[in-house]
């Protein structure tokens, strides 16, 4: 059975076949959600359901507090939804959302195998030069595109809002270093309530692999609880690329 992680990279390289775009701007548009009708089907962004054997999350357009968001519901379930995007993140190093937690899976655990459940997850893919990587990654990567296509990515961010972790945790994933995890939202974080975040890629990027980031192909947003079997609930607001946090005062 496909692991949750390698189901979502399939997923992402089928999106990539569809949607590749290059863009050299001081913001990156990314799909509204406040854009679209409550209640209409997601606009932008491809559904894919994480595992071989996990049932689909809920993920709806619904109007919270007078705009709409994207609710994200998981019960036992994993989903994820895919935005394929090419982009340099040395022009526009700022990933910017607003998310918020109602319900957290209870015996999640950060960056472990039997507790690797989050009620929100912000993907971010990266196309890094194969030639870099150790021959045993080089030779995984190399086979799983065999089978699955050219466009697995090679190194991923991958933010979440975690049950227990302190806020900046970092690790790597339990099922493989090429995924590295960070700790946006975590133990002393109020649940029921938005949170803004921005995150500068380049730095997360080095911090992970070492070096400056090569090009992002693709943005993702997910929620799961199926390893842990239990219960999830929250939302996200928009995202946007820009070259300059909105969370910094302008110079």
């Amino acid at each position: 059975m496909l692991t949750r992680l390698r189901a979502l990279l399939l997923a992402i390289a089928l999106a990539l076949t569809c949607e590749m775009s290059a863009a050299a701007a001081d913001a990156i548009a990314l799909p509204a959600f406040s854009s679209q009708p409550a209640g209409s089907t997601v606009s932008g962004w491809s559904a894919y359901t994480l595992g071989g054997k996990a049932a689909p999350a809920d993920f709806r357009l619904a109007e919270l507090e007078g705009l709409t968001v994207l609710r994200v519901e998981a019960s036992n379930a994993a989903s994820a939804l895919i935005h394929a995007r090419r982009f340099d993140p040395l022009a526009t190093p700022w990933l910017n959302w607003r998310w918020r937690a109602d319900v957290l899976p209870t015996a999640g655990r950060f960056a472990t195998r039997d507790g690797d459940d989050y009620a929100l997850r912000v993907y971010v893919l990266f196309d890094l030069d194969l030639s870099k990587l150790s021959f045993g990654s080089r030779t995984k990567i190399r086979l799983a595109r065999t089978f699955y296509g050219e466009q697995i990515p090679t190194a991923v961010l991958c933010y979440v809002w975690d049950t227990r972790a302190a806020p900046g945790s970092r690790a790597w994933s339990a099922y493989t270093d090429r995924v590295r995890m960070i700790a946006v939202d975590g133990a002393g974080s109020p649940t029921g309530s938005w949170r803004d975040v921005s995150r500068n890629l380049v730095e997360d990027f080095r911090e992970a692999f070492g070096e400056g980031p090569p090009a992002v192909t693709g943005i993702v947003v997910a929620s799961d609880s199926d390893n842990t079997g239990g219960q999830t609930l929250g939302y996200f607001g928009d995202l946007s690329v820009t070259a300059r946090s909105p969370l910094q005062p302008p110079p």
